[in-house]
C-alpha cells in the first residue's frame, strides 16, 4: 500500500469504528508490508497521526472530498507547507476540533481558549521512574544514555522528556520497566488521594493499572490495593503490566463492574478515574477530535460517571474522582449531582493545579489541569470526604 491508502483506510477505522489511531494503524498494517524498516514505519505512523489530527480542518476546506482525496491533499500540504489555506478559517476549523467543543470551552475560559487549542498540538511526554525495581540513580543513569530529561518541580519521581532519538516505548529503561510513560496529570490524581502505608485502597476502574502501580510505589508496597475493571481484556493487560513493573504482589485484581461492587467494610480511600470522552487527551490521541463530533458520547460517559461516583461514596471514607476531560459535563456537573445527596463534603486536593470552571459554585474546591498551563493532559480532579 502507498501512503495515501494507509492514511485513508486508517481514517475510515477511526471515523466509523471509533478506534484510536494506534489500533487503526496496526489493523491496516497487520499482515501487510507498510514499511521496509522500523524508521520508515515510524515516519508513516507519524504522518497518519498528523493526518487524523488535521482531518476536521481538511473537511472544512474540502467538505465534499472523499477520504482518499483528503489524504492526497494532506500529503501535498506536507510537502509544500507554505500552501496551507487554513489561515482564514473559523477558529474551530483552524484548530481542527468540533465547533461545539470550541464554543463551549470558549464560554468557560474566554480568550484563553485559543492558547488551550494551540496546546492540543503539542504533546509533552513524561516518564515516571519506578523505584520498586531500581534506585533513582540507576534509572537515571540508564535513561540518560538515550534521552535528555528534566526533573519535574512538583513530583520527585517524574521527568519530562526534552529530547530522544528513539520512540519512548523503545528506550532501554522503559523496556526494563524502570521508567514508565505516565502523564503528569495522571500522577497528580494519585497525589490527590494521598495514599499512606496501611491504607485499604480501592481503585474502581483501574486498567491498565498505571495509577495502582504508582500507589504501590509511593506506599512502598505497604498499602492494600484492590483494583477492579469491567474488561477481561484490559484486566489481562493490567496483570501483565503490574508484573512487569514489579508490583503484582501488592495489588489484588478482579474483573467486575464497579457500579455493582460491594464490600463488607469501608475502604479508607477510593480512587475513581472514570471512563470518559478523553477530551483532555487530544494531544496524545488525535482520534478523540473525530469521536467528539458526536456529542452524545459525552452524555453517555457522564451517565456512567454519575453511577460510578454514587457507588464510590458508599464504598469509602475518602474518594478521589477524576476524568481525563476538559468538559464540565464530565467534571463539575457530575460532582454537583452526587454531593447534594451524599454524606460527603468536598475537600480541595493538595496538589498544584488550577481551580475548576468559575461558572460552577464548587469551582474553588475542585481542580483542573490544562495542557497550556501544566504541560499535561486536561484532567478534572475532585476529592470527597465523608462528613
Amino acid at each position: 500500500m502507498d501512503l495515501v491508502d494507509i492514511l485513508s483506510r486508517t481514517l475510515y477505522l477511526v471515523e466509523n469504528k471509533s478506534l484510536s489511531v494506534d489500533v487503526a494503524f496496526k489493523k491496516i498494517c497487520r499482515g501487510r508490508i507498510c514499511a521496509k524498516s522500523l524508521e520508515e514505519r515510524e515516519r508513516i505512523y507519524d504522518a497518519t497521526w498528523r493526518f487524523v489530527a488535521r482531518y476536521i480542518m481538511l473537511r472544512c476546506l474540502y467538505p465534499k472530498a472523499s477520504r482518499k482525496k483528503l489524504a492526497r491533499i494532506f500529503v501535498s500540504m506536507e510537502l509544500n507547507k507554505d500552501q496551507y489555506m487554513w489561515r482564514n478559517l473559523d477558529p474551530w476549523c483552524r484548530y481542527s476540533v468540533p465547533k461545539w467543543f470550541y464554543e463551549e470551552l470558549g464560554s468557560l475560559i474566554g480568550g484563553e481558549v485559543d492558547a488551550l487549542m494551540e496546546s492540543l498540538d503539542r504533546r509533552v511526554r513524561w516518564l515516571r521512574i519506578n523505584t520498586i525495581k531500581a534506585s533513582e540513580e540507576k534509572i537515571l543513569r540508564i535513561l540518560e544514555e538515550e534521552a535528555v530529561v528534566e526533573r519535574d518541580r512538583d513530583l520527585w519521581y517524574l521527568y519530562k522528556i526534552i529530547d530522544t532519538k528513539k520512540p519512548v516505548r523503545l528506550l532501554k529503561a522503559v523496556k526494563q520497566g524502570i521508567a514508565i510513560p505516565q502523564d503528569k496529570a495522571s500522577c497528580l490524581v494519585v497525589e490527590a488521594l494521598e495514599p499512606q502505608p496501611g491504607d485499604l485502597i480501592l481503585d474502581m476502574t483501574s486498567a491498565p493499572g498505571m495509577k495502582a502501580s504508582l500507589i504501590a510505589m509511593l506506599t512502598e508496597g505497604r498499602a492494600r490495593i484492590v483494583a477492579l475493571d469491567l474488561s477481561k481484556r484490559r484486566v489481562l493487560a493490567m496483570r501483565n503490566l503490574v508484573r512487569r513493573l514489579g508490583v503484582a504482589g501488592y495489588i489484588d485484581i478482579a474483573v467486575t463492574d464497579s457500579r455493582f461492587f460491594s464490600s463488607p467494610r469501608l475502604f479508607d480511600k477510593v480512587l475513581l478515574d472514570a471512563p470518559c470522552s478523553s477530551s483532555g487527551a487530544i494531544a496524545k490521541e488525535p482520534a478523540v477530535r473525530l469521536h467528539l463530533v458526536r456529542r452524545g458520547k459525552v452524555e453517555y460517559y457522564a451517565r456512567i460517571q454519575e453511577d460510578l461516583l454514587r457507588r464510590a461514596v458508599d464504598l469509602g471514607n475518602e474518594v478521589v474522582y477524576s476524568t481525563c476531560s476538559l468538559l464540565p459535563e464530565e467534571g463539575e456537573e457530575v460532582v454537583l449531582k452526587i454531593i447534594r445527596s451524599a454524606g460527603h463534603v468536598l475537600v480541595k486536593p493538595r496538589i498544584n493545579a488550577s481551580d475548576g470552571y468559575r461558572a460552577y459554585e464548587i469551582s474553588g474546591k475542585v481542580l483542573r489541569t490544562f495542557p497550556h498551563i501544566h504541560e499535561s493532559e486536561g484532567f478534572f480532579i475532585a476529592k470527597l470526604v465523608k462528613s
